[in-house]
């Protein structure tokens, strides 16, 4: 016991004063200040996805741009220019026939009225039709 009559009577750690009395008004200030920190918000939830979106929508609007620009311009979409009509009247009133070409038909005295009736019914042809373009 003698070892310990030779320890000091004092205290080795020393407590500020007032710690005690103001201990609880400090511990209820922490938690109000954990409290309103705690509270982050939808905002602060939805920020990733929020992100992520724009992302996605970004990245749409550069391949839209790429596809536009890339992709050969149809003919609905070529400029229609301004057309020179020519006003020579001469080629209006020439006929349509060329009169240094020789006409040349078919032997056909080996073809039956049947072949022929036929020919005109698997075709459809009315004899009107026929006679009128004779």
């Amino acid at each position: 016991m003698s070892k310990l009559s030779n320890m000091k009577k004092d205290q080795p750690f020393k407590v500020p004063e007032d710690y005690f009395e103001t201990l609880s008004d400090r511990l209820e200030e922490r938690i109000e200040k954990e409290e309103n920190t705690v509270k982050e918000g939808v905002l602060h939830v939805l920020k990733p996805y929020m992100w992520m979106a724009a992302s996605l929508i970004g990245m749409a609007l550069i391949v839209k741009v790429i596809i536009t620009n890339s992709v050969p311009d149809d003919f609905e979409n070529y400029k229609i220019s301004k057309v020179n009509v020519a006003t020579d009247t001469q080629s209006i009133n020439t006929p349509a026939v060329d009169t240094d070409y020789e006409w040349t038909f078919d032997d056909m005295s080996d073809v039956t009225s049947d072949e022929i009736i036929e020919y005109l019914s698997d075709y459809n042809i009315e004899t009107e039709t026929l006679l009128a373009n004779l």
